[in-house]
């Protein structure tokens, strides 16, 4: 309570010496106002207030003013606000001109005025700005984060009686100008009390650095009279770089050219008459009083501050002799149990650095099995006793595991209060030497030195069961991609060698407090603890990643090796063998992925799993029943016949009802089964078609969707040309669509396989057209004749000009390559109208038609009429 109070103390005379300086400067009511808004809402937090100006009028009415509005965000800056009244209730007025504070916790309460529109209060501090004169302004607090009934208000009787000072000179000088002089005479003695009442000295000094005149404070500090002061240089007070400032380029000129206070000038040299010295922060500001160049030198003294801080470092400094000269480590804390203070003897004990000991960082140093036990005895016992003794283990960063007797005791603050704890060690390791080596052995594994599997366990659950004291953990499941062929083809000597400078470069990547350990072969695990967020995990892969992609030197022979990683990050005590899955099945993505990656366990990978299970399922015992295909037609937005129709494959399970054929396609093809699911896809298009036979002599066109894998498949591209002669089926009734990032993966053999295809019959078409890939240079080399305009380009098309005019741009590249188009996602008929009449005739789209079954389609060929492309 203590800190606290001083702390408060200590803010509450920093507002006052803000307020205070609007002295120098002349300021206005509604300015001061501002101030004390400002002040006080930082002061006490609150989360927005307003503040009257109180304007006296004649007949007995006091009328107010809403001066403003400010909250915390806005910095308590004020802005145009409205409210319930313009005139003080007399039930209210008696309240205010007493000074007393008005609190309350429930509300605004009666007859209180509140702000027009949306402003919740949950409570409120009316603090009334009046002395037994006036009443000046009343300040409204809202929303503070304690109690306002709790708080100790008479600590702001100093802040209201500076403000008070202030506006009735803001009063005096209005009266000023427009009373007759003996008001006006008055107004300057009430200017004179204020000016000799501020705590700190005030020294004004004109244009050339001369004193103009001085408060009483400022007397005292330079042990003069005032009037003696009067006149006299700067130099004579100050030192060398203060008085170089003012006569150069300096402080007292420099404040002149500008609007706002200076900067402090922190530890200046103050000389007395009496030849004394004291240390002072000095601030500059404008004073408008004296003439444009007139300036006020406030003279904060600081030199009890530097005295008490000098007897302070004395103090420390025995005490540091003190502590180096002890034969034992001595570590001292806070009540926040951070460390401040060890000696040298105690960091090498630990093996840390000074600054790594220092915060919460010698908690590190305790060994993991001994930490929470030492910490509950030493609460305990301290607390209860003010002293603990006690053996525990010690851990440096590199492992080293010591022995040593703590003793602690606790420190107490002047009021009786814990302040913290001062704790001494001794070592006691060397009669438990032989007995740790032992227990190292059984801990490690010996060919790479690095935890083995049953300590990489132990470690585990201890992080998981510290997680919720020490944040989250991360697991790093490391395996290496290519090792078995390195150990096969070099000899196992070159695989151990291996093993051991891997071990050494995933040991150089993270830090001494996480543990890496060998678990298997070329398996390793790393555990994270103490994180702050999942971009240090990731931080952390990267890095692993970088230092296995160097070469590795065995004998004279250079070997790569890269490796895939699963991670695995939990914030709670979580079961360690669902985390150890976790892991495993991030590895397995990484690994799925194409290796030398690492991945981040998710909800959606076991998803992913269940999907592929049942994906296999269906492609292996059940593509009949599992997958069906859907058509949807593509027109002639001109004559509206039907001038195709795209075959649509649609995965029936429950698990298939929200996957995207571009996602189960992808999955096909990386589980090696798109030769048996294109065999299945190709076979029964073509045996849908059987029944269109007829509209298909007329010109129609059935197209189907290739993915880069299914048509750079030689046994694929031989199966759909033996699959429509099976049908008895003209291939040039077929349309073939391709996506533009299938041809750039490999334009070459993308154009070899399309133009066998094409020498067959079949129709090439360029599916989703300008969603972001450039295949603009190799349209030329394809045997492409038309392009396919993705509808994430003909979407909001009408609304969108940019989107406008880059379909323009297309539509007239189309027109300058012999190309034909169609738009796909047409769905109102402005877009259809815009289209056809900018020349994109062929359509498709939930406009003319959504997809549909066999049978329905048979019923749309038997009603329109079909069409060959214009």
């Amino acid at each position: 309570m203590t800190n606290v109070n001083r702390r408060t103390d200590h803010q509450l005379r920093q507002s006052i010496s803000n307020l205070e300086k609007l002295l120098l400067s002349s300021q206005g009511a509604d300015t001061i106002l501002s101030r004390c808004l400002q002040e006080l809402g930082h002061l006490l937090k609150a989360e927005f207030g307003y503040v009257y100006e109180v304007q006296p009028m004649e007949g007995g009415d006091v009328h107010w003013d809403l001066a403003g509005y400010g909250s915390l965000d806005t910095n308590f800056e004020l802005e145009p606000a409205i409210t319930t009244a313009r005139t003080i209730p007399h039930a209210l007025l008696f309240q205010f001109r007493s000074g007393r504070f008005i609190a309350s916790d429930d509300g605004l309460p009666e007859g209180h005025p509140m702000l027009s529109g949306d402003h919740p209060i949950d409570n409120v501090l009316c603090i009334p700005l009046a002395d037994v004169r006036n009443l000046y302004g009343v300040v409204y607090l809202c929303n503070l984060p304690e109690n306002p009934e709790n708080l100790v208000t008479e600590r702001l009787r100093p802040f209201v009686t500076a403000a008070c000072c202030l506006l009735r000179m803001s009063w005096s000088q209005t009266l000023k100008q427009k009373c007759p002089e003996p008001v006006a005479k008055s107004s300057e003695v009430s200017m004179e009390k204020l000016f000799n009442s501020l705590f700190n000295g005030v020294v004004l000094v004109d244009g050339h650095g001369k004193v103009i005149r001085c408060n009483r404070a400022a007397s005292e500090i330079l042990q003069l009279p005032r009037d003696q002061v009067s006149g006299r240089s700067v130099e004579e007070f100050f030192d060398y770089s203060v008085v170089s400032l003012v006569n150069g380029t300096g402080l007292l000129k420099a404040s002149a050219k500008s609007k706002a206070a200076l900067s402090v000038i922190r530890g200046v040299t103050v000389r007395s008459a009496n030849g004394s010295k004291k240390l002072a922060d000095l601030r500059v500001f404008p004073c408008g009083v004296f003439g444009s160049d007139c300036r006020g030198i406030v003279i904060d003294d600081i030199s009890e501050q530097m005295r008490s801080a000098s007897e302070f470092h004395e103090a420390q400094q025995r005490l540091r002799a003190l502590t180096t000269l002890a034969p034992v480590g001595i570590l001292q804390l806070n009540r926040a149990w951070e460390c401040t203070y060890a000696n040298d003897t105690w960091c090498d004990f630990v093996g840390m650095t000074s600054d790594e000991v220092m915060g919460v960082g010698w908690v590190n140093a305790i060994h993991h099995l001994d930490c929470d036990r030492f910490l509950d005895c030493v609460r305990k016992e301290a607390a209860g006793h003010g002293r603990y003794t006690g053996d525990i283990r010690f851990q440096t960063p590199l492992g080293d595991v010591r022995w040593a007797s703590v003793s602690a005791c606790m420190l107490y603050d002047e009021t009786g209060g814990i302040d913290g704890l001062l704790m001494t060690q001794s070592d006691i390791t060397d009669y438990l030497r032989k007995e740790q080596r032992l227990r190292e052995i059984a801990e490690h594994d010996q060919l790479t030195g690095l935890t083995n599997r049953a300590s990489f366990h132990a470690r585990l659950t201890s992080a998981l069961e510290e997680s919720e004291r020490y944040g989250p953990v991360a697991l790093m499941f490391i395996d290496l991609d290519n090792f078995k062929h390195i150990n096969d083809t070099l000899g196992h000597d070159a695989g151990d060698e291996l093993l051991i400078q891997v071990a050494q470069r995933l040991r150089d990547q993270i830090r001494k407090v996480d543990t890496i350990s060998r678990v298997g072969g070329d398996e390793f695990t790393v555990i994270l603890t103490h994180l702050s967020n999942q971009t240090a995990v990731k931080m952390v892969a990267e890095k692993l990643l970088k230092a296995l992609a160097e070469p590795f030197a065995l004998g004279e022979k250079n070997v790569y090796v890269t490796c895939s990683i699963g991670i695995a990050v939990v914030e709670e005590m979580t079961d360690r063998k669902q985390f150890l899955k976790h892991a495993d099945i991030a590895l397995y993505k990484a690994k799925e992925s194409g290796r030398n990656q690492y991945r981040f366990y998710t909800s959606e990978l076991n998803r992913d799993a269940h999907m592929m299970m049942n994906l296999r399922q269906s492609v292996k015992a059940s593509v009949e029943d599992d997958f069906s295909i859907v058509f949807q037609p593509w027109f002639s937005a001109r004559s509206g016949g039907i001038i195709g129709i795209e075959a649509l494959t649609r995965w029936n399970t429950e698990v298939g009802n929200d996957v995207s054929p571009s996602v189960f396609i992808k999955q096909i093809e990386e589980s090696g089964l798109i030769i048996d699911f294109s065999r299945w896809l190709f076979g029964e298009v073509f045996r849908q078609s059987q029944q269109w036979r007829v509209q298909l002599e007329h010109g129609l066109k059935i197209s189907i969707n290739l993915s880069e894998r299914q048509f750079l498949n030689d046994e694929l591209t031989d199966e759909i040309i033996r699959l429509a002669h099976k049908y008895n089926l003209d291939p040039s009734w077929f349309v073939l669509e391709v996506k533009e990032k299938a041809l750039l993966a490999d334009p070459e053999r993308a154009a070899r396989a399309l133009d066998n295809l094409n020498r067959q019959g079949f129709s090439i078409h360029l599916d989703d057209f300008g969603t972001g890939y450039s295949a603009l240079m190799h349209l030329q080399n394809m045997p492409i004749c038309c392009i396919k305009i993705d509808q994430s380009c003909v979407k909001d098309l009408m609304a969108l000009e940019s989107k406008r005019r880059i379909m323009r741009a297309v539509l007239s590249l189309a027109e300058s390559l012999e190309l034909g188009i169609i738009a796909e996602g047409v769905e109102d008929k402005d877009t259809s109208e815009w289209l056809l009449e900018h020349g994109c005739v062929l359509q498709q789209g939930f406009l003319f038609s959504p997809p549909v079954e066999p049978v329905e389609i048979s019923g749309i060929l038997d009603e329109l009429p079909v069409q060959e492309p214009d």
